[in-house]
């Protein structure tokens, strides 16, 4: 159980290191939003693919759809350049953002179905995700650098939202109950 969550950790601090990537870009002139878009959505997605292949005597399929629903949105998001219209990359963001918030709200009920008390706390994680997500949206009328800062801190957020949940599983040694 612990080598799980150790494994579950390390894929999710690489979604924080791509935050951070994000966040530093502007700072060296890389402002080609949609490439860096599509970028995070397949890195996003080939994360959660590993940790699938990693974790899946755990039976959980989280990481999974996660994959699943990262690869669709950097399709689409480069298959209609997503980050030319401030509306359409708004409006991706969100679907994105109701696809993993429904995952999300799954392994919630599965640790309330466990009996565990961490759906208390993914369901606190799950309303924090979505009030980002929702203001990350918001703010992707201003120029590109912004919007490129602006993603580069809700995958960062993001990032650091989904190492809570094994981090605390791991500290607790998976004993909340």
């Amino acid at each position: 159980m612990l080598d799980v969550l150790k494994k579950d950790m390390i894929c999710r601090g690489l979604l924080i290191l791509n935050g951070i990537f994000l966040l530093i870009c502007p700072i060296l002139g890389w402002t080609f939003f949609l490439e860096l878009f599509v970028g995070t959505m397949i890195f996003y997605a080939v994360v959660n693919a590993v940790l699938f292949l990693l974790t899946m005597k755990s039976k959980d399929y989280t990481s999974a759809f996660t994959c699943l629903a990262s690869l669709i949105i950097g399709i689409i998001g480069y298959l209609y350049k997503v980050t030319e219209t401030p509306k359409f990359l708004a409006i991706t963001i969100l679907i994105w953002l109701l696809m993993l918030s429904l995952i999300k709200l799954k392994k919630a009920d599965m640790y309330h179905d466990k009996k565990s008390k961490m759906w208390q706390f993914e369901t606190v994680l799950l309303f924090l995700f979505v009030i980002t997500g929702i203001l990350t949206s918001i703010n992707f009328l201003f120029g590109l650098e912004t919007n490129i800062i602006v993603f580069g801190y809700f995958i960062l957020i993001t990032g650091i939202f989904e190492f809570l949940d094994p981090f605390l599983a791991y500290i607790t040694k998976g004993k909340i109950k």
